[in-house]
């Protein structure tokens, strides 16, 4: 299957899909629905294509599962996890894509996503999803909880089950990477990210390569494990806010002070973490990229910025660490010389997909999942070698630089084409359907 394919194909084509959810966001349900109806109807479905059954149910008002989720990770307002979440529910807030007869509830646990209060929802505990004996002890919990609502569907995407020893009904992981078993994570996490895989009825992968991961796991067939891209998303009013301020871009740029000209390394994580920063540090004390400032964001940037000063002091007064909300995080991506996107290994890497679909130049080391987030739209260069991470830096310092960056921009228009930010929503609804069954 080609690299660029937005879904895997036990989920079926997506291409009418594609078409009717831009629709659908765009001019409503009722526009939808006729789109939808006028593309297929010469055209049989049936449950050999998940996502297009799924759809035409939805339009029509079928009666679905009582899905109930949990939301052990919205405590987390940053991270990959809680933007894959927000992607998702902001795809069930189209206009009567969630409904009485197909409804979904969530577990609230001191949620910092703004969209999960648009659902309804029971109070469940308050615990650090990092401590895996106190997600652990939420079974009973969400046992209870899924009892009383009746639920025909249990979602996590972090290691927390619906009853213990036995499940009140089918389970559905939303699997973002398989990092913890590539890195041996310690007991007691180990065991319990075991036994979530393992009870899943079914899975929704954020990639081709994570898909594979679990299969190799868990001994399944190739190509079993359903997984779908996410794509890069701005919410409804950012994205009018965004529009707006394109008129006047200056101003933006002049509010959020950046360093010019500066490498932007998103998503940071510890040194010797699989985040891979030091790289990118130790590439901007190479000479003939003196002049060049390293731009951080991501949890704890800022303790960040100073373990990496105290590695390579050679950046003092060139390492800044800064937040951003997603309306500003475009104009940040594209000012910058490099969004650069070093991880030895990744699930997806949708920092790479945001940074692409903002017109920015990006580099991203030669690891799975960020080769299949960035197609052929970014360069490439190895996690453990410095000198080609400076070179390609180089490269785009240079005046003759146009070409390539004309180059990738045209291929990075391609990549994003593919992409729909409702479609991993729509795929988690209609596997959610399949293991109700």
């Amino acid at each position: 299957m080609s690299i660029l394919s937005p879904v895997s194909s036990v989920l079926g084509d997506s291409t009418i899909v594609s078409c009717v959810l831009y629709i659908w966001r765009r001019d409503g349900f009722d526009s939808a629905r006729s789109s939808f109806n006028h593309l297929t109807q010469d055209l049989p479905i049936n449950q050999s294509s998940p996502l297009l059954n799924e759809l035409k149910l939805r339009l029509s008002g079928a009666s679905g599962p009582k899905i109930l989720i949990d939301g052990l990770w919205f405590s987390r307002p940053i991270g990959g996890i809680s933007r894959v979440w927000e992607q998702i529910l902001s795809t069930w807030r189209l206009p009567s894509l969630i409904y009485n007869c197909a409804p979904v509830c969530l577990i609230e646990r001191d949620s910092h996503i703004a969209l999960s209060s648009y659902f309804p929802s029971f109070l469940g505990s308050s615990v650090d999803p990092l401590d895996p004996l106190a997600v652990k002890a939420l079974a009973n919990e969400n046992f209870d909880f899924a009892r009383n609502w009746q639920a025909n569907v249990f979602i996590s995407s972090w290691v927390s089950f619906c009853g213990s020893p036995g499940a009140y009904c089918p389970e559905l992981a939303l699997v973002h990477d398989c990092l913890p078993e590539r890195y041996s994570v310690p007991e007691p996490l180990s065991s319990l990210r075991s036994t979530w895989l393992k009870r899943a009825s079914s899975f929704l992968a954020v990639s081709a390569d994570t898909a594979s991961d679990i299969e190799t796991l868990l001994r399944l067939d190739k190509g079993s494990v359903p997984w779908c891209h996410l794509a890069p998303f701005i919410s409804s009013t950012s994205y009018n806010n965004y529009s707006n301020s394109l008129q006047s871009p200056g101003l933006l740029i002049s509010d959020l002070d950046l360093p010019f000209p500066y490498i932007f390394l998103p998503s940071i994580s510890a040194i010797g973490s699989y985040k891979n920063p030091e790289i990118v540090a130790s590439a901007l004390t190479y000479p003939g990229l003196e002049s060049i400032n390293l731009l951080l964001s991501g949890i704890s940037s800022e303790q960040r910025r100073l373990e990496l000063l105290e590695l390579f002091p050679q950046l003092a007064g060139r390492c800044f660490s800064a937040g951003f909300s997603d309306f500003e995080l475009p104009f940040v991506y594209q000012h910058s010389l490099a969004v650069v996107v070093p991880s030895h290994i990744e699930g997806y890497g949708l920092p790479v997909v945001e940074a692409l679909a903002s017109e920015a130049v990006v580099l991203i080391s030669d690891s799975r999942g960020l080769r299949e987030a960035g197609g052929n739209a970014c360069l490439r260069f190895s996690s453990r070698n410095v000198s080609q991470l400076v070179d390609l830096i180089r490269l785009f310092l240079s005046p003759d630089s146009n070409w390539i960056r004309t180059k990738l921009a045209l291929r990075a228009k391609q990549r994003i084409s593919f992409l729909n930010p409702d479609m991993f929503g729509l795929a988690l609804l209609s596997i959610a359907r399949l293991i109700s069954a």
